[in-house]
């Protein structure tokens, strides 16, 4: 595929797993975007039902060195349009030499032929994320038709000193997430998140892969406000832990993937109640910090909300967007 000498391109495996774990730690040692993942993470992510694995993913070798990767996951629905997600990673050593284009020159090659097989005739976009420091792939995005549509913040706050007590909000219990609640859980996401720039529905089998039946998924650090009256989940919050960040860093940290309200919810601190439930059960259990992602020009007021509860922004990150 690539003019570039010497290199080989291919599929992703389930075999190079372990490869790529170790292209992405030596990119983070670069890029500092706090994302870290060790070889069973990845091969989850090979098992998503919406990544297709032979014509969504390319590894590019420099002999047996897998020195850079690419990835095309598809969203789970087509409505109001489709959202493919780009994912790709040069090797430090290997970069300023025109993998990156390669890669992002088969990713607008094959998105439109994914799409179609998903969700035939509807639009559809390519979206991807570049951390605000790393200039170079910007700019490569930005030669591509690329447009920077959304900046979303990583929040993280230290769980040594105090955490907020936890006010109860009047009209609901905080309780512990328990399987009973899946199917709820997905409705309550679905329906506070249905606002949300840039988010798509959740399916069940989406939903299982990535919220609730991941292996990061950590049940006793997430926690549901449930109305009394009528009997419902009025809010959720999600919690996941990677080993791979603890490895790396040192810390534990208690990543909060979600957090959501029923909207007929809202402006009544179901939220706040959530966090402190879970900061409280993390600091309990010893980890050491806890951490979220917000988008910025979030319409409920999230940025606010997470630094009243001593969140700080440690990295930012912009969502680029090519429509087709």
């Amino acid at each position: 595929m690539s003019g570039i000498v010497g290199l080989r391109w291919g599929s992703l495996r389930a075999e190079d797993v372990v490869d790529w774990a170790v292209l992405l730690g030596a990119a983070e040692g670069v890029d500092q975007t706090g994302e870290l993942y060790d070889s069973g993470d990845l091969a989850e992510q090979l098992g998503d039902s919406l990544l297709d694995v032979e014509s969504g993913t390319r590894a590019v070798w420099d002999g047996d060195k897998l020195i850079a990767f690419g990835t095309l996951r598809c969203g789970p629905t087509g409505d109001p349009s489709h959202r493919v997600f780009f994912d790709g990673v040069v090797h430090p050593a290997y970069r300023r030499r025109g993998i990156g284009r390669e890669l992002t020159l088969w990713a607008l090659k094959a998105a439109p032929r994914l799409s179609e097989a998903r969700h035939p005739g509807r639009p559809f976009e390519v979206h991807a994320d570049v951390s605000e420091s790393n200039t170079g792939k910007a700019a490569l995005f930005e030669q591509e038709r690329f447009m920077p549509q959304r900046w979303f913040f990583v929040m993280r706050r230290d769980l040594v000193d105090d955490v907020p007590e936890v006010t109860i909000p009047e009209g609901v219990r905080i309780a512990g997430f328990g399987s009973v609640y899946d199917a709820e859980a997905l409705r309550v996401r679905n329906e506070s998140f249905a606002d949300h720039w840039g988010s798509d529905q959740q399916n069940e089998e989406s939903w299982r892969q990535w919220y609730t039946g991941t292996r990061s998924f950590r049940p006793d650090l997430s926690f549901l406000a449930i109305a009394a009256a009528p009997h419902h989940v009025a809010a959720i919050l999600l919690t996941h832990y990677f080993e791979a960040d603890t490895e790396a860093t040192g810390h534990r940290e208690a990543w909060i993937s979600t957090i959501g309200t029923r909207q007929a919810w809202r402006k009544r601190g179901l939220a706040t109640a959530l966090i402190g439930a879970t900061l409280a059960e993390a600091r309990r259990q010893g980890f050491a910090r806890a951490a979220l992602a917000v988008d910025a020009d979030s319409p409920t007021g999230a940025l606010s909300l997470y630094r009243s509860a001593g969140f700080h922004v440690v990295h930012r990150h912009i969502r680029y967007v090519r429509e087709f």
